[in-house]
């Protein structure tokens, strides 16, 4: 059995460095091109697809669609110069959709 090819989608500055690795690397202008995109990302050729928090943001609804199939797993990275919170904002939604309520989070003391 092949191993599964893992796509990395972003922008040129968060991508780049993927490709030695051996990544399928997408480099995009803009996040709004993953849109277009996402038909060859979901066709079963990755296994895997690493996306920059900018286009999750633009591409939500299509990963939501996705997340019941069992390929491709679909994670968000931080990209180059972004601010992050995206995975703590899922986090978060996930919470309170398990417990029907928002739940504070405590920062640590130092």
């Amino acid at each position: 059995m092949p191993a599964a090819k893992v796509a990395v989608v972003g922008d040129r500055s968060s991508v780049g460095g993927f490709r030695p690795l051996g990544f399928a690397v997408f480099a995009l202008a803009s996040p709004g091109e993953a849109r277009d995109l996402w038909p060859r990302l979901t066709s079963g050729e990755y296994g895997v697809v690493l996306v920059t928090e900018p286009v999750y943001e633009e591409i939500d609804d299509l990963v939501a669609e996705a997340a019941d199939t069992a390929v491709p797993a679909v994670t968000v990275i931080p990209g180059a110069g972004s601010a992050g919170g995206v995975g703590e904002k899922k986090l978060a939604r996930a919470i309170e959709r398990a417990l029907g309520t928002t739940v504070p989070i405590r920062e640590e003391e130092e």
